[in-house]
């Protein structure tokens, strides 16, 4: 086997070591353009950089490394998943740190995407927790607005301040108005404040504004009952009232006892119209109703209790 070598002190400039004809050469001083073949190392000292012939021409030997196991794993680059692996030697993303990762002084992280997600690897419960280094001084958390103007959003400790404007989309759960303060300004409007608001309205007089024409449905009136009338006062403002009933001209509907009476055409009878056979209960006395078919012509008649009787002599209706 023969070496070849060139010695300080020579009339060749760059200093090479290997075998002269085959196999790997190890060259320095300048980048040789001769006498090599594929796997000879060339080491730039002007830049401190290792480059590898590949039969071609000279590259980095960061770009001929196919992978690389420093010490075991405690850094591992893996060229065919294109991955980079610390503390591991296997990873299925972009960079893997198996352990704690520490940052410098005042470092930033950025991203160059719309948004940063934080998500658990292999799908339970994500966490994202911001603790103290075991020191008595609680963790600080901020969020600030654009351009770096102003905090807008921090957490420390147990408390939470917002600065601006705060909008909640969806329910809070648990918060209700037993465990939220109120302000003094604007406070809550619950059922007791509304019925104390709604008492002192109603106490004492009202006051009426101009009353303007108000118009009221039409319909068949099947019953009205009257009230006492309250007396509110005098209403002081002029105002004309028109109340429209419509015209009165459905048929009305006989209760099944008859105990009042019921319009039952514009300009029909005042009473109430019964044929003998068709009577209604007699059951409430001081009814009075139209009989158009009795014995001795039609007549008025009215109920005490028992019959129905005629108004002229009281005889029964027959």
């Amino acid at each position: 086997m023969a070496i070849f070598g060139n010695f300080k002190g020579t009339t060749v400039s760059e200093f090479q070591i290997g075998k002269s004809s085959s196999g790997s050469k190890i060259f320095t001083g300048s980048i040789p353009g001769a006498g090599i073949s594929a796997g000879d190392i060339y080491i730039d000292s002007s830049n401190s950089t290792l480059q590898v012939y590949n039969d071609s021409t000279w590259k980095n030997i960061g770009t001929t490394l196919p992978e690389l196991n420093v010490d075991s794993g405690t850094l591992f680059v893996d060229s065919t998943n294109d991955t980079v692996s610390i503390g591991s030697t296997s990873s299925n993303e972009k960079l893997f740190v198996n352990g704690s990762l520490r940052l410098g002084t005042n470092p930033q992280l950025k991203f160059s995407g719309a948004y940063l997600d934080v998500q658990h690897s292999n799908g339970t419960a994500t966490q994202l927790r911001l603790r103290d280094n075991g020191s008595s001084a609680d963790p600080i958390f901020k969020i600030y607005s654009a351009g770096n103007s102003g905090e807008v959003f921090k957490v420390q400790g147990s408390t939470t301040t917002v600065t601006g404007d705060l909008s909640i989309s969806g329910d809070i759960t648990g918060a209700d108005t037993d465990n939220l303060s109120e302000g003094t300004t604007n406070v809550y409007y619950t059922t007791a404040r509304a019925n104390s608001a709604i008492d002192a309205k109603l106490t004492g007089s009202l006051a009426f504004g101009d009353i303007t024409t108000q118009t009221v449905q039409t319909g068949v009136v099947e019953g009205v009952v009257f009230q006492p009338i309250t007396d509110y006062g005098e209403i002081t403002s002029s105002a004309n009232i028109t109340i429209d009933y419509g015209a009165v001209n459905e048929t009305g509907t006989v209760p099944a006892i008859g105990d009042f009476e019921y319009v039952s055409d514009i300009f029909g009878p005042t009473g109430d119209s019964f044929t003998v056979s068709g009577l209604p209960s007699s059951a409430q006395p001081g009814q009075m109703i139209y009989v158009s078919d009795e014995t001795g012509g039609a007549t008025m008649a009215f109920s005490d209790g028992t019959n129905w009787r005629r108004i002229t002599d009281r005889a029964v209706v027959s």
